[in-house]
This record gives structure tokens, C-alpha cells and sequence, in this order.
């Protein structure tokens, strides 16, 4: 190869971060391999050699080429063979081929040469600076394409950390929103009601932050902002002062914790526990309360259980010892009216009246019996009862108990069916309504004692059992002064009595419901004031063929 001549070289140092790039020169001439060396050689650029087609194919496969200079003829591959294998085989090399032609030469084809991949000529004999100049605009070509690549796939890394950026936080988001929900739900759930109030004297202004509010008390939130004395007018007045007070001394205490009744919107009043925290001091200087609400309407229900429970077991413990003493007196005195049944059996009258008191005594001595079974935990014993003849047996002795200004009226069903009780306790349960009846008559009045057979889908409790739908029922009435509706729903509580002057214990209804639920019937009260009060009293019809199982005990009062 001939040169024309060799100018001076000036180093082209380039201040960009890639690589020094690689330039590729290939030809089958090692002298001219030197002499294009020599032109292209600079501290910024790599010179590799090849002496022909294949070794040049080999070296782009191997290394990222930015300039190729190549011989037109190389012996072995022709240009347009070494381009078409350069693209057929997707080297890594984006390089850009300068072919070296003679000038004159009949197999130039500039079209062939651009389309097999040829970028530029450079013509026989070489110009140093000219060649220079092409190779220095190829290699900056070359590093600004490699600077657009950079940034590109630098660009696209950041939108992929974008994304996951993005997804990221619309993942939390989404945990945040469903930790919220929970939240919300719990806080729904549960029987609390969260509010903010205003600090400091004067009338104390609540907000409720959330909709439970309604359900523990009735009223809405806006409520309480259109009232702002909501409040304080439907505390207890019997708590009011104690409670305004607690909360006044919450600026020393920093927390108050009270419980008390308030009243709500359909009138009936709970047991609240209202809990505040005095926040910190604001830059203004003023403070807030956070507090809530929580209803304890249940806890103080089971502790009024409780204290019944309490006092059923004291009043077991001393039944145990009165019983057994009663008992024995009553065994003297029915050992007393036999010895005097033998001395006036002579007079019709005095013997008739003496077989009423002896009944009597044992009847009560039967009860005493069944009382001490209860405290002492023993079984008692059921059988198929005729309901009427009952009745009637004991009719003497109510007769005797509830005094002349009260008349007696029966009235029964014809072929009553007979019920599977225990028959002492079903006489008790008469007595005891009776009783009852008598003390709502203090003037004086009648006393009605109805059985018939009754016929019902289901008892008052629900139950839809097909062997229980047929009762039989035993109706005490009288025409005594009633009682008002909120009196009737209690009157079968343990301890709950309307006699004044510690006449009544409270027990007396309270045994005939367990004896009814025992017996798997119901006891129920109509009356209002004025109109006498009417008590029912179901008894399951006894299955001859399969007697009904009752539990085992007797008056279990806290029932």
C-alpha cells in the first residue's frame, strides 16, 4: 500500500467515560497493517489487526469493534461476504466498516457496498489526515452512539425502579386501606364509642368519632353537636354531682375514670364506664380529652346475679338448719292431733275440722321434706298427678288461709288430662298463687281456680317439641287492685316483692317458675291496675305410655 505521506498525528483524547474504543483494520499486507497503525495508533483507541476474513470475523465476534477498515480484496472472503456473516451472525460489535478500494476499480458498486454494510470509502493511496479525520468522526459517532445507549438503558432501569416504586406503593397503600377497614370493623364490634371533649370548667362538649354511638345510646354524633348539653341531661341526677366532679379534676389527675347511668334515647337507661386522657399542652396553650365509652350494662346484670346467687346460698345454709327443727316440731303436733283424733271422735264436727289441721300439718310436713331434699341435694320424685283432685284436696286449707272475706269459685274442664309432677310442689305452687292473690285483695273479694286442657303450637319460650302442645292449665284469678305492666315483667324474679312492711320474701313466684320450667311447662301474668290479676300456670299432658323426664331438684331459686 502506498502512503502519500505521513503528517503529523495529533492524539484525540476525548473526555467521554467509554472504554478506549477498538479499531479493527484488516489486510492481507502486513506492511500496510503498519503503515494504517501508524495513521490510526493514539492513547484513546486500541489498534487490533487481522490478515484475512476470517480472522477479522473472529476478532468482531470476540470484542466490541467501533471502526472496521478493510481491504476490498481480502483472499479468502470478499467485503460482501464479511458484512452479510457480520450481520447473519449478530455479533456483539456495532461496528462501522470503512472499505479501502483503488481508485479505478471496476468492482466498485456503491449501492452493493451500503447495503452489505459498508459506511464509508477511503481511496488508494491514503491521505493520513483524511483517513484520520473519518476514523475520529466514525469513533465519535461510535462513543455518542454509546452515550445514547447509556442513557437509554440508564433511562430504562429508572422506569423499571419506578414501577417497582410504584408498586410498592400501591401495595401499602392497599395494606393501609385494609388495616384501616379492620380497624374500622373492630372498632364497629366492639360496644365502645370513641370521642374528643373540651377541657377546662364550664359544660363539657363531646364529639364522637365513630358511628357506635348510635347503637350504644340511640342518638348520632351530629346529636351531641347540635346539643351540647346532651350530656349532662341525661346523667342519673343521683350521679350527677359525683360525676361532673370526677371530670372536674381531670387538669390535676391528667385521666378520670368513672361509671355511671345515663340515660338513652328510647328512654331506658345503661351503665356506662367513660374513660378521658388530658392530652398534652398545643402550641396555644389549650387541651383536649380523648376518651370513650363502654357500655357495662351486661356486667353489672351478672353482678346482681351474683349477689342473688349470694344470697340464695345463705338463705340454703340456714334453710337446712330451720327445716330439720320445724320438722320435728310439726312431727309433735301431728302426733298430738292423732292422740286427740281418738278422744273426739265421738263429735262429727270437731273431727272433721281435726282431719282439715292434720292434713295440713302433713302437707307441710311433706314440704319441709322436699325443702330439706333441696338443700341437701337429694332427687325428688314425680308422678302422673290428677290436677283436680289436687285442687280439691287442698281446698280446706286454702279455704282456712285465705280468711272469710274471700270467696272460692272452681271451675273445671271435664276430663282434664293428668300432668307428670311432683305433687307437693304443685300443691306449694297453688298455695303460693293463692297466696298472692289474697294479699291483692286486702278488702276482701273472690278467688278463681279454673283447670281445662289447652292445645298449642309452642310454649311461650319458643319450644315447637310436638309432644309438649298439648297442656293443661290451672288459672288463678282474682279481683284484687292489678298491677302495672313494668311490675308484672318481675314479679317472677328472685327477692323482688311489692308487700310493704317486710310482709313478702320475694321467693314465693320466683319457686312457682322453677317448679313450671322444671316440669317443662311455663308460668305466664296478665293484669292491669284495677282488673285483678289472672297467672297461668302450664303443665305438659302426661304421656301414660312414656312419661316426660323433669330435672331431678327442687326450687332452684336463682332460676
Amino acid at each position: 500500500m502506498l502512503i502519500e505521506a505521513l503528517a503529523p498525528r495529533t492524539s484525540h483524547q476525548a473526555n467521554d467515560p467509554v472504554a478506549r474504543p477498538k479499531i479493527l483494520i484488516a489486510d492481507e499486507d502486513p506492511r500496510n497493517l503498519m503503515a494504517l497503525e501508524a495513521i490510526l495508533a493514539a492513547p484513546d483507541r486500541e489498534i487490533i489487526q487481522a490478515q484475512s476474513g476470517s480472522e477479522m470475523l473472529s476478532r468482531v465476534r470476540q470484542d466490541d469493534v467501533a471502526v472496521v477498515v478493510l481491504d476490498a480484496r481480502m483472499p479468502d472472503l470478499d467485503r460482501f461476504q464479511v458484512a452479510a456473516r457480520i450481520k447473519a451472525d449478530h455479533c456483539p460489535s456495532r461496528a462501522s466498516i470503512v472499505l479501502v478500494v483503488a481508485c479505478g476499480d471496476d468492482e466498485l458498486n456503491f449501492a452493493s457496498d451500503f447495503a452489505a454494510g459498508g459506511v464509508d470509502y477511503v481511496f488508494r493511496p491514503i491521505n493520513p489526515t483524511f483517513l484520520r479525520s473519518k476514523i475520529d468522526m466514525l469513533i465519535d459517532l461510535y462513543r455518542k452512539t454509546d452515550q445514547v445507549r447509556r442513557l437509554a438503558e440508564q433511562e430504562k432501569r429508572l422506569l423499571l425502579e419506578n414501577l417497582r416504586i410504584q408498586k410498592e406503593k400501591i401495595v401499602a397503600e392497599q395494606r393501609l386501606r385494609e388495616r384501616e377497614q379492620h380497624q374500622s370493623l373492630v372498632l364497629k364490634s366492639l360496644p365502645i364509642a370513641l370521642y374528643t371533649a373540651t377541657s377546662g370548667p364550664g359544660l363539657r362538649r363531646l364529639r364522637f368519632t365513630n358511628d357506635s354511638i348510635r347503637r350504644l345510646s340511640g342518638f348520632s354524633s351530629s346529636d351531641f353537636v347540635r346539643q351540647p348539653n346532651l350530656w349532662e341531661a341525661r346523667l342519673n341526677p343521683e350521679e350527677h354531682g359525683r360525676v361532673t366532679q370526677a371530670f372536674a379534676e381531670i387538669e390535676k389527675a391528667g385521666s378520670a375514670s368513672v361509671e355511671y347511668r345515663w340515660r338513652c334515647a328510647d328512654g331506658t337507661e345503661k351503665h356506662l364506664f367513660d374513660h378521658a386522657v388530658l392530652s398534652e399542652v398545643r402550641k396555644d396553650g389549650s387541651r383536649e380529652l380523648f376518651g370513650f365509652w363502654l357500655d357495662v350494662s351486661d356486667r353489672r346484670s351478672l353482678e346482681t346475679d351474683l349477689l342473688h346467687a349470694s344470697k340464695l346460698e345463705a338463705v340454703g345454709r340456714l334453710t337446712g338448719g330451720i327445716v330439720h327443727d320445724f320438722r320435728n316440731m310439726l312431727s309433735v303436733v301431728i302426733s298430738n292431733l292423732d292422740l286427740l283424733h281418738l278422744l273426739i271422735r265421738d263429735n262429727g264436727s270437731a273431727c272433721r275440722r281435726l282431719r282439715s289441721a292434720l292434713e295440713g300439718a302433713q302437707t307441710c310436713a311433706e314440704l319441709t321434706g322436699r325443702l330439706l331434699a333441696f338443700v341437701r341435694r337429694r332427687s325428688i320424685e314425680t308422678d302422673v298427678v290428677d290436677v283436680i283432685e289436687a285442687v280439691e284436696s287442698i281446698r280446706d286449707l286454702l279455704v282456712c288461709a285465705l280468711g272469710a272475706n274471700i270467696q272460692i269459685r272452681t271451675s273445671y274442664d271435664k276430663d282434664c288430662w293428668p300432668v307428670h309432677v311432683d305433687r307437693p310442689q304443685l300443691e306449694a305452687a297453688i298455695v303460693n298463687l293463692a297466696i298472692n292473690a289474697r294479699d291483692a285483695m286486702p278488702d276482701g273479694g273472690q278467688l278463681s281456680l279454673c283447670v281445662k286442657n289447652v292445645c298449642r303450637a309452642a310454649d311461650d319460650r319458643g319450644h315447637e317439641d310436638p309432644a309438649t302442645q298439648e297442656y293443661v292449665r290451672i288459672v288463678v284469678s282474682d279481683t284484687g287492685v292489678g298491677m302495672l305492666a313494668e311490675v308484672a315483667e318481675q314479679i317472677f324474679e328472685p327477692f323482688f316483692t311489692t308487700k310493704n312492711g317486710g310482709k313478702g320474701s320475694g321467693l314465693g313466684l320466683s319457686m312457682v317458675r322453677h317448679f313450671a320450667r322444671e316440669s317443662n311447662g311455663n308460668v305466664t301474668v296478665r293484669s292491669a291496675p284495677g282488673c285483678g290479676t289472672q297467672i297461668f300456670l302450664d303443665l305438659p299432658r302426661a304421656r301414660l305410655e312414656e312419661p316426660p323426664q323433669i330435672e331431678s331438684t327442687l326450687f332452684d331459686l336463682s332460676a
